[in-house]
C-alpha cells in the first residue's frame, strides 16, 4: 500500500518538473511545443535561449548541451580583428518527436527535422533530415525510422508506464531477449 503511494507520487512530481522546467525555459525566451519532456541537467539552453525552438513531443535526455554560440570568436577579439567585440550566434530549430540522447551536444545553426533520433553522445553539426536516426561523433546517419523500427520490433515490450514492481513482473514472466537470439 504504501509503496504504491510512493509510486504515484514519484509519478506526480517527476511529470510536474517536465513541465516545471518547460515552463521555465519558455520564461528565458525558448520556444518549446506541447508535450515537449526535458530531463535534469538541461538548466539552461544556452546563453541565447531565445535562439532555440524544440517542436512537439519532444524527448530531451539528460545533459544535453544546446550551444547557440561559438566560443572560439574570443580569440579574433583578443587579436581585434573586428572594431568591436563580436560573437558568433546561430539559432537552433529541432522538429517535432525527436528524442536527444543524454550528453549530446547541438552545435549552432543546426536543424533537426521531425521524427528523428539522436544516440546517446552525438555531437550534431550538420542539419539532420526528417525520418532518421543519428549517432557519432560528429553525428553520421545509421538509418531511416523504418530501418530503426524493424530492427527493434522483436525486443520491443508493452511496459511503457508500469511501475517498476509491474515491469519486474513482466520480464519475469516473458522472456526478454539479447541481442542477435
Amino acid at each position: 500500500m504504501l509503496k504504491k503511494f510512493f509510486n504515484k507520487l514519484y509519478k506526480k512530481m517527476f511529470v510536474r518538473n517536465f513541465n516545471q522546467k518547460r515552463k521555465y525555459l519558455i520564461k528565458q525566451g525558448a520556444k518549446i511545443g506541447e508535450g515537449t519532456r526535458i530531463l535534469s541537467g538541461v538548466e539552461c539552453l544556452g546563453s541565447e535561449p531565445y535562439l532555440i525552438e524544440i517542436g512537439k513531443k519532444c524527448f530531451i535526455s539528460s545533459d544535453v548541451l544546446f550551444m547557440t554560440h561559438d566560443g572560439r570568436v574570443s580569440v579574433l577579439n583578443n587579436l581585434n580583428y573586428f572594431k568591436k567585440p563580436a560573437d558568433k550566434l546561430a539559432p537552433i530549430k529541432i522538429g517535432n518527436n525527436v528524442f536527444i540522447g543524454a550528453r549530446s551536444v547541438i552545435m549552432p545553426g543546426v536543424k533537426i527535422g521531425n521524427n528523428c533520433i539522436i544516440g546517446l553522445g552525438s555531437i550534431v553539426t550538420k542539419n539532420i533530415p526528417d525520418n532518421s536516426v543519428v549517432c557519432g561523433v560528429p553525428a553520421k546517419p545509421l538509418k531511416t525510422i523504418d530501418e530503426y523500427y524493424d530492427s527493434i520490433k522483436s525486443f520491443v515490450y508493452p511496459t511503457l508506464g508500469m511501475s517498476a514492481s509491474e515491469k519486474r513482473k513482466y520480464c519475469r514472466n516473458n522472456k526478454i531477449k539479447f541481442k542477435g537470439e
